[in-house]
């Protein structure tokens, strides 16, 4: 594999230089949210107003608050309820794991990989916490933060540079000893300075910049101070991560007997520990992950494309575990942003009750706060999956210069396989450029019937199934840029009057919000 072809090698220098276009630029809500969870003159209730004014960002929180890795008995409602069971450090990550997410259609990115390296640097959060409570570490959530942005680079690569990302990651796979080279070569830096450099432009905690920017050693004796018990857990935590995950690659069950024995030992932890964090970890990511629409698939151990066995037993012993766990029915799908009602009653049919009229003024109401347009459409998209009682939404738009509509967001079950098979070529003749070129959203009884499946990826046609649903076009301001399509799924609930009356309301605030956008910012709308 040639590492001499791919980009330049001022990589670091033309992403800072020319910013913002080439650089995943941080809401300024997200930035004031990283610099109050390090001050510690900071309260909960501080950080919550902030985050209360960004809807996407509240919903996340909210949402992840509620997740089972997070159990409380009475529902989150706020984000300063939130922020209070959260803490401050777990939060600083969410918000810039989900924006990365939310800006990775803007920056041409892999989704699908872009969410596995998430899924990774995750699991790597979590069992640093999940180690640090079991050696008493006084700042479990502390952990949580830099061992999850330890990966920073990964994902700033992922995100600005598609095609270099996805072939380090085969390297690493195949022959990890040439990684370090081939960082150079394609990036002109090796990826922990340019994530040591990406923290400090973004103001992340110094003690994530002071840890990239230093060499990766095991101790031979006990740690001494917290300092170092922290650098030899992440370090433990990553490792750990991309062992559990791709427990086939080359070299890796080297890299995890290493571990095994020079880890361990000095901390005086015993292996039926570190598999029951293990455990526990890869629980609590699942959920989290679930929470920001990161699909389970990322978090299963790779098979081994040759059908080898794993020769290490311990290795062995762990992926066979957390496939088993995670395959199984002990961890429920996380699929709303909890509500001041029961989780009961999301298998239950939406109706308009009291509640829900607030739901849908709240939603107009924010949306004429929304500044920019993606935040819009995310905004909306998700409020129809979390909130309104759809199983499944797909947001989908016009490619520039091209007759064909891409999916861009996916909500709800195989929303990453659905989102990647949505690519419809548009016609005069076919039902998509029918939906696009007319104001009002129409139901469905299901895409596979001959009218509607013309021109309609085979692939897609199976995923989605034979269910009924709604499609929607959007506007900005005066012609079509794309459309929304919601569903209830596989659950076998009909779609009612109030199904529609709500999607119908969403769709048209949307289109609404857009246009005032478009007036506001004339080339942005136009884009």
């Amino acid at each position: 594999m040639s590492v001499n072809q791919t980009t330049t090698p001022s990589f670091l220098e033309s992403l800072l230089e020319d910013a913002p276009e080439t650089l995943p630029i941080l809401r300024q809500s997200c930035i004031q949210v990283l610099n109050l969870t390090q001050d510690k003159d900071s309260s909960a209730s501080d950080i919550g107003d902030i985050i209360k004014r960004d809807q996407a960002m509240m919903a996340n929180v909210v949402k992840i608050a509620n997740s089972p890795a997070f159990y409380t008995r009475v529902p989150i409602k706020t984000p300063t309820q939130a922020v209070t069971l959260i803490g401050f450090d777990v939060i600083q990550s969410m918000v810039v794991a989900a924006q990365l997410i939310e800006q990775a259609d803007a920056f041409g990115a892999n989704t699908s990989c872009l969410k596995h390296l998430l899924a990774r640097a995750l699991v790597a959060g979590t069992q640093a916490q999940e180690i640090g409570k079991t050696l008493k570490y006084p700042e479990p959530g502390f952990l949580f933060t830099n061992a999850m942005l330890y990966s920073l680079g990964d994902l700033i690569v992922a995100l600005c540079r598609p095609e270099v990302a996805e072939q380090l990651e085969r390297l690493r796979l195949s022959d990890p000893s040439k990684v370090s080279k081939a960082e150079t070569a394609l990036l002109g830096r090796p990826l922990p300075t340019i994530a040591a450099t990406m923290a400090r432009h973004w103001h992340l905690p110094n003690t994530l910049v002071q840890l990239l920017e230093k060499k990766p050693v095991w101790p031979k004796t006990r740690p001494e101070n917290d300092q170092q018990i922290m650098e030899g857990i992440v370090r433990a935590a990553n490792e750990l991560s991309y062992c559990l995950l791709n427990p086939s690659g080359e070299g890796q069950e080297q890299v995890f007997q290493a571990l095994i024995q020079q880890f361990l030992p000095p901390n005086s932890l015993s292996f039926s520990q570190l598999e029951q964090t293990v455990t526990n970890a890869f629980m609590q990511a699942t959920e989290i992950a679930s929470a920001i629409s990161i699909d389970r698939q990322h978090l299963l151990p790779k098979p081994n494309p040759t059908g080898s066995p794993i020769h290490n037993p311990q290795l062995q012993k762990l992926t066979a575990a957390l496939q088993q766990t995670l395959q199984s029915d002990q961890i429920p799908e996380q699929k709303e942003i909890p509500t001041p009602q029961p989780q009961s009653t999301r298998a239950k049919p939406f109706t308009p009750a009291s509640n829900s009229d607030n739901l849908l003024l709240e939603f107009t109401l924010a949306a004429m706060k929304i500044p920019e347009p993606s935040n819009l459409l995310t905004f909306a998209t998700k409020t129809l999956y979390t909130s309104c009682g759809f199983e499944r939404v797909l947001l989908a738009f016009m490619v520039p210069g091209k007759e064909k509509l891409e999916a861009k967001i996916g909500y709800g079950e195989q929303a990453d396989a659905i989102q990647t098979a949505f690519h419809c070529p548009l016609n005069k003749e076919n039902f998509w450029y029918r939906i696009l070129h007319q104001y009002q959203p129409i139901q469905f009884l299901s895409l596979q019937q001959p009218e509607f499946s013309g021109d309609t990826p085979e692939e897609f046609l199976q995923l989605w199934g034979n269910y009924p649903g709604l499609a929607g076009s959007l506007y900005a301001p005066n012609k079509p840029i794309g459309l929304i399509l919601a569903d209830r799924g596989p659950s076998g609930l009909d779609l009612t009057e109030e199904d529609f009356a709500a999607f119908s309301l969403i769709l048209s605030q949307t289109n609404a919000n857009l246009a005032r956008l478009a007036q506001a910012h004339p080339t942005k709308g136009q884009s």
